[in-house]
């Protein structure tokens, strides 16, 4: 597991700007786990409840924590996951959060896909599964006048095949 077996690439999108005033409220701990934000009903190809209602924090030991927010954004009632590392700031968790959210809305419209995985502190090679890789996006983050630049990073992921059980004969 070495690290030139993850990709890490960097988005082009540069119009990535946020106040801190406008970030959503995240209450964490000093904890690891996943963020996990929910959806009113499951999501589905004519789902009309794509807005997140809820989200929650679920404890998630480090090692598996990359295979689990890819497994977990997989169900139906998952609309956004996100990868929060006990010693990640939360301004950086805040603004991965913010930026998974518009990521999906995009992907809504698109017609994409809009299941996304986000951290705000890029994780290790050692704790990434094989396929995987991540997109950073450098953030621009206002605050009364001052802005600094947050990278976040999206984990992306192959599509995963489900088998269908074989219906009784």
């Amino acid at each position: 597991m070495g690290v030139d077996r993850v990709r890490w690439q960097r988005s082009s999108s540069a119009d990535w700007e946020l106040d801190v005033g406008d970030l959503p409220e995240l209450r964490v701990g000093y904890q690891d786990g996943l963020i996990i934000g929910l959806l009113p009903e499951p999501l589905g190809p004519d789902s009309d409840g794509q807005q997140m209602m809820a989200s929650d924090m679920v404890d998630v030991a480090p090692d598996v924590m990359v295979g689990a927010g890819i497994g977990v954004v997989q169900l139906s009632t998952v609309g956004l996951v996100m990868l929060h590392r006990r010693f990640t700031p939360l301004v950086q968790s805040r603004v991965a959060w913010a930026v998974g959210i518009r990521l999906r809305r995009q992907r809504l419209l698109a017609g994409a896909d809009p299941r996304v995985v986000m951290t705000g502190a890029r994780p290790t090679a050692d704790l990434v599964p094989a396929g995987v890789s991540f997109s950073g996006y450098p953030v621009r983050l206002r605050e009364d006048g001052a802005v600094s630049v947050v990278e976040v990073w999206e984990v992306l992921f192959p599509a995963l095949i489900i088998a269908e059980e074989p219906s009784p004969a």
